[in-house]
């Protein structure tokens, strides 16, 4: 389901993410944008009834669109190069595939897409990647177990009150890259453009596309990472994405911070995005993006609110002690 409401960022944990938790729904696929669009995704026998409820707490002017039939599908690890990123949304342009959102994990990469073109898909990520354990697209269904004793092997119950992690890590001095492309029929371009920037030795720990209403265009937003010593190399990014893209503006906005909270149970658990909405909300944290996909939840925010942002989670969840995070720097918009 693909959400547009006025309240922007506001509206993730009131109107989304608490009704979801309230009725004990997992959520597969959660995206945010900064400004108003929205990608959850639930289990298929699950979609019009999530679709009435979202509908029912939606804010008069919010926009809500249903796509049925829909699959996930995710390619790890990527170790955030964006050679890697840029091969796998290769595949997805070269399978004319229609985006219903994209995001990754620290982990991996997933999209969301029509059911019909789950098998094109795989098709072309095997003629750009290889993978050991499969000698071919068919043995590679072959061995997919059956959906009902998939969704067997991710049922629990959980009893502890204060929800565990494995880590919660983050990452200052991030550039946060934003634009809006205009046709499906460019995506390509993007994905060119990822590969080229791995020849900077960026790093890619975040990113996320959400689709337009028109089905066609689509919002994308991703984060760059680079070592101290490499400087600023935002122009040269800049440089890449009009030379790939020539009718894109992309925005930037720098520097920002990420943080990652690492499983168990993102997927397989209901309330574990709403916990942590809720957290950041308590201490005024406002996200710039989200992605909540593969058993990770990753956002990205002010780099000045990173601290309160750290305590607070620090405060919810039960996780190891992350280490502390540099001196923030005095963020700039750059148009």
């Amino acid at each position: 389901m693909v959400s547009s409401s006025p309240k922007g960022a506001n509206c993730l944990s009131a109107d989304i993410c608490a009704p979801l938790a309230g009725k004990k729904i997992n959520l597969t696929f959660f995206t945010h944008l900064a400004g108003d669009r929205q990608v959850i995704c639930t289990a298929q026998e699950m979609g019009e009834a999530v679709f009435t409820l979202i509908k029912s707490h939606a804010d008069p002017g919010s926009a809500l669109r249903l796509h049925r039939s829909t699959a996930v599908i995710a390619l790890y690890p990527h170790d955030k190069r964006p050679e890697i990123l840029g091969t796998f949304i290769l595949s997805l342009a070269r399978a004319r595939v229609i985006l219903h959102g994209l995001a990754n994990s620290p982990a991996a990469i997933a999209v969301v897409l029509s059911s019909s073109r789950v098998k094109a898909v795989v098709q072309q990520l095997f003629e750009h990647f290889h993978f050991p354990a499969f000698a071919s697209p068919q043995e590679f269904f072959d061995a997919q177990p059956p959906p009902a004793e998939l969704l067997q092997q991710v049922v629990a119950t959980y009893q502890e009150k204060v929800i565990k992690v494995y880590c919660i890590v983050p990452q200052p001095d991030l550039d946060l890259w934003g634009a809006a492309i205009s046709s499906a029929a460019i995506l390509e371009g993007f994905a060119q453009a990822l590969i080229d920037l791995g020849e900077l030795g960026l790093r890619i720990p975040f990113i996320v596309a959400s689709p337009g209403w028109g089905g066609k265009d689509f919002f994308l937003s991703f984060s760059t990472a680079r070592e101290p010593s490499q400087g600023d190399q935002g122009p040269e990014v800049r440089r890449i994405l009009q030379r790939r893209l020539p009718e894109v503006r992309p925005r930037r906005i720098t520097p920002v911070a990420g943080i990652f909270l690492h499983g168990p149970h993102f997927g397989d658990r209901y309330g574990v995005a709403h916990t942590f909405l809720q957290a950041l909300g308590k201490a005024r944290v406002s996200l710039l993006a989200l992605s909540c996909t593969v058993s990770s939840i990753s956002g990205v925010l002010r780099q000045q609110e990173l601290d309160a942002a750290m305590r607070v989670l620090s405060d919810t969840f039960e996780a190891p002690r992350a280490l502390g995070t540099p001196r923030p720097r005095k963020p700039v918009v750059v148009p």
